[in-house]
């Protein structure tokens, strides 16, 4: 497990940013969609390997 650290941007031009511990940056998108699914925007920045110990 990695942690990412994911950043969202609304379509009213609002911006979050979110951390998370994912197997991988794809598995980091899937969900952020899933929680954000009217998001415009996503990106996904690796931070560490082995985050869940």
């Amino acid at each position: 497990m990695n942690i990412y650290r994911i950043k969202v941007t609304m379509p009213d031009g609002s911006k979050n940013t979110v951390h998370g511990i994912f197997n991988d940056g794809c598995e980091a998108v899937v969900q952020v969609l899933a929680d954000f699914p009217e998001a415009v925007r996503i990106a996904v920045f690796f931070v560490m390997k082995g985050g869940a110990a």
